[in-house]
């Protein structure tokens, strides 16, 4: 049976008053102390001492004492920080006046005791080391954080923001699993994180803690994670409307995830037009790469399309790269409609003298417009295309070479449009969907071929003939208007065209275009792109 250090000193004082033991008193009895009183008469920290003893020894008996998995004591108990603790074989019992008598033991005692044990930031233990449910492992919670620790992951801890995050999500029966590592500052020091089984859950004091897991998490961390430029998580990983894909949003752009395109990140002012379309539920789609530089600004590309952004002009442009059945096996003579609207289109193949002039008038009148380029004619003037897209207009593909595909071979076909694609690609634009036949000579097989490599064929409602020039005088700028006003309906396409004539250097197109704004605006008509003949 175990004696209170404190007998001894009470049954001395016994002897001295009484005698000795079972002795004759030598003198009239003195009334003993109250046990209490004298208990009280004692220093506070011997009464703490004794208490942290008391309560170390009874939870000792109460999980076995030496015949438990802590096995013998190891010396006697001892002062730590705060508290009293008492070593044996296996491990250890910890005792603070707050928190009350507790063991700790084995890897997680390894661990707790490298991270300081009770004189560190973890604190006493709140419990004795406790199986985790549903899930093989092992858990002793302390004053300010968790240990855990499975056969597989080893011994962890987690505290905090972090803990609550992961205690959240099922903590080690939830989807994170165990942790991996500690608390670790993210590079610079901004912020924290824990690595758990599948996932990570990082924190930053503007952020919060939020986690990141899966093809997200691997596209996040190869975009430079929380010291990238996406920045630390704002969500954690999030169905998207319909439950169709996932995403995480961060700091300065959001990554998405879908079954068929997997995971890409999109952000600036890219992410921004992406919004306003409508995200994923839009004609778009998901994105199918990550952003990435063209000549002249960044792009990203989606299932349906892509989004660029101009540096020049900050603006973007969006490109859908797929038509409706409808404009299969036809060369579009009208936009199918019956609002008043028109759509202008520029060819550009001989000489670019007209360019700018034109490009003053539709922006002085705020009008769209659609130009066709050749690719010989990109590689003439590299730095046209820039001021079309620039402008906020759509570029088309006018082919490589501008020759008749009608006596071309498929293959000649295909090379003629994918040529011309290329450069215009490299000049930072993107012709696709539409294409426009040189000299608009076209048969059932060619157009089946321009459907083929992912066109619609685009071809006039009225060609104003204004490239044929002033005909020896005969022509100017009202020949021009009459012809597009004599066929103007609701849909029409308007070919026009850059170059000026070769015999006589008249642009009669650039010099008539204010008043074919002008008449058709006055006849209500609207302007459009042929963007419109996507639906």
């Amino acid at each position: 049976m175990r004696r209170s250090r404190f007998a001894v000193p009470g049954m001395a004082l016994a002897l001295a008053l009484g005698g000795g033991l079972g002795g004759t008193a030598l003198a009239q009895p003195v009334a003993a102390t109250p046990a209490v009183a004298a208990h009280r008469s004692l220093p506070s920290s011997i009464v703490a001492e004794q208490a942290g003893d008391d309560a170390i020894a009874q939870h000792y008996e109460q999980l076995g004492g030496s015949a438990s998995f802590l096995g013998a004591a190891i010396g006697g108990t001892y002062d730590i920080a705060g508290g009293r603790a008492q070593d044996y074989t296996a491990g250890t019992i910890y005792w603070s006046p707050a928190t009350g008598a507790h063991e700790v033991h084995g890897a997680i005692r390894a661990r707790y005791l490298a991270l300081g044990g009770p004189a560190g930031f973890f604190g006493f233990p709140l419990a004795d080391e406790t199986a985790t449910a549903g899930v093989p492992g092992r858990y002793n919670d302390f004053a300010r954080g968790t240990v855990y620790w499975s056969p597989g992951t080893g011994a962890h801890e987690v505290h905090g923001a972090i803990r609550g995050e992961y205690l959240a999500f099922g903590g080690p029966g939830g989807y994170l699993g165990f942790p991996l590592t500690d608390e670790t500052a993210t590079p610079g020091g901004s912020g924290q994180y824990n690595d758990f089984e599948r996932g990570t859950v990082y924190w930053s004091p503007g952020t919060g803690a939020h986690e990141v897991h899966g093809a997200i998490r691997g596209e996040y961390l190869a975009f430079g994670g929380p010291g990238g430029y996406l920045g630390f998580p704002l969500t954690d990983e999030t169905a998207t409307p319909g439950g169709s894909g996932q995403y995480n949003d961060f700091e300065r752009g959001t990554v998405y995830w879908s079954p068929g395109t997997g995971a890409h990140e999109v952000y600036g002012a890219i992410r921004a037009q992406w919004a306003v379309l409508g995200w994923e539920r839009s004609r778009l789609g998901y994105p199918t790469s990550g952003e990435y530089g063209i000549t002249g600004g960044r792009r990203n590309d989606f299932q349906q399309g892509s989004i660029l952004w101009h540096a020049a002009s900050g603006r973007t442009e969006v490109v859908y790269t797929s038509f409706p059945s409808a404009l299969r096996g036809v060369d579009l003579e009208r936009i199918p409609t019956t609002q008043k609207i028109a759509a202008l289109t520029f060819d550009a193949g001989a000489n670019d003298a007209a360019l700018r002039s034109i490009l003053a008038t539709l922006a002085a009148n705020g009008v769209p417009g659609t130009f066709f380029l050749t690719g010989d004619w990109v590689n003439q003037f590299p730095s046209d295309p820039a001021l079309i897209y620039n402008a906020g207009h759509r570029i088309g593909n006018h082919s490589m070479t501008h020759p008749d595909f009608t006596t071309l071979t498929d293959a000649q076909i295909a090379a003629e449009i994918n040529s011309a694609q290329r450069t215009i690609e490299a000049a930072g634009g993107d012709p696709l969907p539409f294409f426009r036949f040189p000299y608009g000579a076209r048969d059932g097989r060619t157009i089946t071929d321009v459907d083929a490599a992912g066109y619609a064929a685009i071809r006039w409602t009225v060609d104003t003939l204004g490239w044929q020039g002033s005909m020896n005088g005969t022509r100017g700028p009202d020949f021009v208007v009459q012809r597009v006003m004599a066929s103007a309906q609701p849909g029409e396409i308007i070919l026009m065209h850059l170059g000026s004539n070769p015999d006589d250097g008249s642009t009669l197109d650039a010099a008539a275009l204010p008043q074919v704004i002008s008449q058709l605006r006055a006849a209500g008509y609207g302007f459009v792109t042929l963007d419109a003949a996507l639906g």
